[in-house]
């Protein structure tokens, strides 16, 4: 359960909801009263000639967001200044010309969406100036990127623990002050999460469909009330579900009874064959319905590759590996074109001007160069009423301290793109397709606790590259990256033609707007910050597990106890990490590569820290730049406190291999560290007050971090200042050894000896099984033996203490795997596999360099089994399920003592 020593924050007290429905203009307060040369005055006011027709009464908030804007400039409405609307042809969609000149401003557009985004222009221009002024000139601006796909900040994610749901709740998640914020950053498109199986009703399916109507209303209700911006609704499902278990995200497996033309591939699950006439109807049948039935949707994004069950090619090792009776004899490609497809022609046969978002999500690849040859062949073949979309960075070769890392998920530190997207766009916009980015804009798992990250610098990057790759349409967040804010507005600016000469142009042009009389100023502090945010470790459970998120409310553990981190995005885990630093590291980077990067992340982002608050007096009256500054501390804090924890623990694990007088001076800097955190917790909870996004994970639904949470990690530090270091102070003094048992001097637990050149056989705790062990100064050598009928072989070693586990796997028929938790198989040890009447012998020669180091003078644990586990060295009590890590538990280890 979510915080079970604190409780959660209720969402009646999420004031950022109550924040997002203030009126976005409040008093301008202009930093001169005299227009410069090349400037119109419109101090004087004012006269609106907005005559465009509209018979949709769409622009109504348009016009009064812009009356609103003057009136909070004290610019009158009836004044000699003319801004004039007309009517003219333009290049596309939202594209168009504004010409000011010493008396008037005209906005020539072709359609409302044109005249929406030009009032906007006109405010930013207004507002570079620092006063009610408008530089003279002609501006035509035309989107690149056609569609820009955010998400409602606190809307329900539709999945577990929570299963709430936007479509069956009475919340309003789009108040008109919220949409005006995102309409003004460029914001055309918003996805929310469905199932086929509760909004449309199949011939297949009777099951489908029943209850309907109430979520269809309310979806009713948000394109309606969307459209008031301009802002179209993109569903968002993994369609068609497969069959077997997980029912919140397949099918079950009853439902192809009696349909048997539904059965493709078979792996763990029953994927849903679209290579017949039957499952391509249910695809366009259901979209036909959906769109029918609730007019004005904007398109369908659909996971068709790499997260759920769905077509027969739906996981990438399916692409060799299929055993469909129908799609096993057909490309790839061929299927996914089919499916995307059917979808397509339903939803546009309802609505012609609807966009079909195929997304293949893959991450990462086991088979990295098979399986991008085969994404560059469905980008290649995409039909040309389907939108391609791919991850920005996924795959990206990133190079780190000297050493490639692959960048694996979403990134907003290393700006990509990666060279597989490269080629997907390539691809697909030839095949006369369109192309989509998926990024994120404002934050990304990097650290996803707070609204956003002001690095505008890397957008420009991004979308620089974007234009240059003909991509149209961008998914700018998953469930977070979307608060409105600085980076929103970035993207949006970006998305348009012409492009910025420069990144300086940009950031200039950008910083104007807010921060008048100190771009300069707040460039060099984006600077700093995009410099020290470039050193975040690229690396994917420092993602997921990361401390940057929260490391702010961890405890810190002086004495060893062996417990793991908690994911960052959900509160299914207990939510007090403990001191397995080296689950969020895993082996992409070593500990001390791991120190440097988070000590440039915290000096850079200091210097860019003290820029803005520099700034500070000159803002007092301005609560939107003060809530920047704000931000940038508490980001600050985050990353100093990441820093920190991680110095604390390698301090810790270094303490107990040094002299006494090092102990000792260890001990006191370690303390020194413990009292920095307490006062980092106490600045983080005045921020917390001042701004209540802080501490907000959309994604896990609630707050990782909260005053509450952060009084409580204060309270358990002075805790641990008092009671904890002087007993291992005293320790010291007395010359004992320190934590004897957790070291492996005097280890807790089954224990094993590792001979030079043989050693003796070791039975099995649980089942029918032996193992042994020796080793060499380069080597060690594990043998087991076991019933073939128990299955595969797995020798677990813990290569470091705090660290996960390396898995080494053989198979009866003498392959094997390495799960080694890198994005790149180590090839450097083998295995032999020997089966004679039923038995497996299975010897696995593992090179000490694999572990990184050379553990012959330190102990190691390990465990051996069987698949199942029910034949094992040490019987396993797995812990709750954790992506990446499974359910391991690092309980179930004994020890290899090297004699």
């Amino acid at each position: 359960m979510p915080n079970e020593t604190v409780p959660q924050p209720p969402m009646s007290e999420w004031e950022f909801i109550d924040d997002l429905k203030t009126p976005l203009h409040s008093r301008i307060n202009w930093k001169r009263n005299k227009p410069a040369s090349g400037e119109a005055d419109l101090s004087g006011g004012v006269t609106l000639s907005f005559e465009f027709p509209d018979h949709s009464d769409s622009l109504r908030t348009a016009y009064d967001d812009f009356r609103s804007f003057l009136k909070a400039g004290n610019i009158d409405t009836n004044g000699r200044y003319r801004i004039n609307v007309e009517k003219a042809p333009t290049a596309c969609l939202e594209a168009y010309t504004l010409d000011a000149s010493m008396d008037s401003c005209r906005i020539s557009v072709n359609d409302t969406e044109g005249i929406r985004r030009a009032l906007v222009f006109l405010e930013d221009e207004i507002m570079r100036t620092g006063g009610p002024f408008l530089a003279l000139g002609r501006r035509e601006r035309t989107p690149v990127i056609r569609t820009r796909i955010s998400r409602c900040f606190f809307g329900p994610i539709k999945r577990p623990p929570m299963n709430r749901d936007e479509l069956a709740d009475d919340v309003d998640y789009y108040p008109d002050e919220y949409l005006n914020r995102l309409s003004h950053e460029g914001i055309n498109a918003l996805w929310l999460t469905i199932k086929f199986k509760e909004l449309c009703p199949s011939r297949f399916f009777p099951e489908f469909g029943i209850g309907r109507e109430r979520r269809l209303e309310k979806l009713r209700r948000t394109v309606a009330q969307c459209a008031r911006y301009g802002i179209k609704i993109y569903p968002f499902c993994i369609e068609p579900q497969g069959f077997g278990p997980a029912p919140e995200y397949n099918h079950p497996l009853s439902y192809v009874e009696g349909n048997d033309w539904l059965k493709g591939h078979t792996k763990y699950f029953t994927y849903f064959c679209t290579s017949t006439k039957d499952g391509q109807a249910f695809l366009e049948e259901s979209t036909f319905y959906l769109f029918s039935q609730v007019p004005g949707l904007g398109g369908l994004i659909d996971i068709n590759l790499g997260e759920r069950p769905t077509h027969c090619y739906s996981a990438t090792d399916n692409f060799t590996h299929n055993n469909c009776p129908v799609c096993s004899k057909r490309k790839p490609w061929e299927v996914f074109a089919d499916t995307t497809s059917a979808l397509a022609r339903g939803m546009q046969r309802a609505e012609p001007n609807t966009e079909m978002i195929s997304w293949l999500y893959v991450p990462y690849m086991e088979n990295m160069a098979e399986t991008k040859a085969f994404i560059r062949d469905i980008a290649a073949h995409v039909p040309k009423n389907v939108t391609l979309q791919y991850n920005f960075e996924s795959a990206g070769a990133v190079e780190q301290l000297g050493k490639e890392r692959i960048a694996l998920d979403y990134w907003l530190a290393w700006p990509g793109p990666s060279d597989i997207f490269t080629d997907s766009a390539k691809n697909a916009v030839a095949a006369g397709a369109r192309m989509s980015a998926k990024i994120q804009v404002g934050c990304s798992h990097e650290v996803a606790t707070i609204p956003f990250i002001p690095v505008p610098g890397n957008l420009y990057k991004k979308y620089k590259a974007m234009h240059e790759l003909g991509v149209s349409t961008v998914m700018q967040c998953w469930y977070f990256g979307n608060y409105p804010g600085l980076m929103n507005k970035a993207a949006g600016e970006l998305s348009f033609a012409p492009f910025y000469g420069s990144e300086d142009d940009f950031l200039r042009s950008l910083a104007s707007a807010d921060w008048p009389g100190h771009a300069d100023d707040v460039v060099k502090a984006w600077k700093y910050f995009q410099e020290g945010y470039s050193n975040f470790p690229v690396n994917l459970p420092f993602t997921w597990y990361g401390p940057v998120h929260n490391s702010i409310v961890w405890p810190l553990h002086l004495i060893p106890v062996d417990e793991p981190i908690a994911p960052s995005w959900k509160f299914t885990y207990p939510d007090d990490s403990g001191d397995r630093i080296g689950e969020c590291i895993s082996f992409g980077h070593t500990l001390d590569e791991v120190l440097v990067l988070l000590g440039r992340m915290d000096e850079n982002w200091q210097k860019g820290l003290a820029i803005l608050r520099s700034l500070r007096a000159d803002y007092a009256d301005e609560a939107a730049r003060l809530l920047d500054i704000g931000l940038a501390e508490a980001i600050g804090l985050q990353i100093r406190s990441a820093h920190n924890v991680y110095r604390f623990y390698d301090m810790r694990e270094r303490l107990p291999l040094m002299a006494k007088d090092g102990q000792l001076k260890t001990l006191y800097d370690m303390r020194a560290i413990v009292e920095e955190e307490i006062a980092n917790a106490g600045t983080m909870i005045a921020l917390c007050r001042a701004d209540s996004r802080l501490g907000f994970h959309s994604e896990a639904e609630g707050y990782k971090y909260f005053p509450a949470k952060l009084t409580w990690r204060i309270e358990r530090l002075r805790t641990l200042l008092q009671n904890d270091f002087p007993q291992v102070e005293k320790i010291i003094t007395n010359g004992t050894d320190l934590f004897p048992e957790y070291t492996g001097k005097n280890p807790l637990g089954k224990v094993y000896s590792s001979g030079i050149g043989g050693s003796a056989w070791e039975p099995f705790a649980v089942g029918n099984g032996r193992w042994k062990a020796h080793h060499d100064n380069e080597t060690l050598t594990i043998s087991v033996e076991t019933n073939i009928a128990a299955g595969n072989v797995f020798v677990e070693i813990e290569p470091r203490r705090l660290w996960p586990v390396m898995k080494f796997e053989a198979r009866p028929d003498g392959t094997k795997k390495h799960h080694n938790k890198l994005p790149i198989e180590d090839t450097r040890w083998s295995v032999s596999v020997e089966c004679v009447d039923g038995r497996m012998v299975a010897q696995f020669t593992i090179p000490f360099a694999v572990f990184r180091e050379k553990y012959i003078t330190r102990p190691l644990r390990c465990n051996v089994y069987s698949a199942g586990a029910a034949h094992a060295w040490l019987e396993k009590h797995p812990l709750p399920g954790r992506l990446f890590f499974g359910d391991d538990s690092p309980k179930d280890l004994g020890w290899v003592i090297f004699r």
